[in-house]
């Protein structure tokens, strides 16, 4: 996936999302264990509610902002949503799983993080700090209901 406007890195922060929430489905197949099963459902649910929630900010935003160009200010342009996650098969290991899911949640905010210090526009600023309020959003949910899990 080629970035080169803000419209193509909140699709492309979508897609990752999307990915995510397939890994993780794969993923739950494979455990037997409870707390691992029940971490690993409840961030799908939330990987699928950003996906949405991202995505749905592309009919709610002013046109210009989506069609800043954005390319030239990223320090390194994003992977491909498949190359960001590895959530392998078989045993769902979930201190490895939490630590690629997080990864990639770091990677998605840190793009946009790098764009909010350039936002000339107040639209653009806005779009920006709406993309981030998201991704923070679930993740520190994500976070709170891993360290319940890991307390179980």
């Amino acid at each position: 996936m080629k970035v080169d406007t803000l419209e193509h890195l909140i699709t492309w922060s979508s897609a990752v999302h999307r990915q995510l929430a397939d890994q993780l489905a794969t993923a739950a197949q494979c455990s037997d264990d409870g707390p691992a099963r029940l971490f690993v459902e409840y961030a799908i649910t939330h990987e699928q509610k950003m996906a949405e929630q991202v995505a749905g900010l592309i009919q709610e935003s002013d046109t210009k902002a989506l069609e800043t160009w954005v390319y030239d200010w990223l320090e390194q342009p994003p992977q491909a949503p498949d190359a960001i996650v590895e959530i392998s098969g078989g045993h769902v290991d979930l201190a490895a799983l939490s630590q690629a899911l997080f990864s990639a949640h770091n990677d998605v905010m840190g793009k946009f993080h790098q764009l909010q210090a350039r936002a000339d526009t107040s639209e653009l600023e806005e779009l920006i700090a709406r993309v981030i309020d998201i991704e923070e959003g679930h993740t520190r949910q994500m976070a709170q209901q891993l360290n319940r899990t890991r307390d179980m």
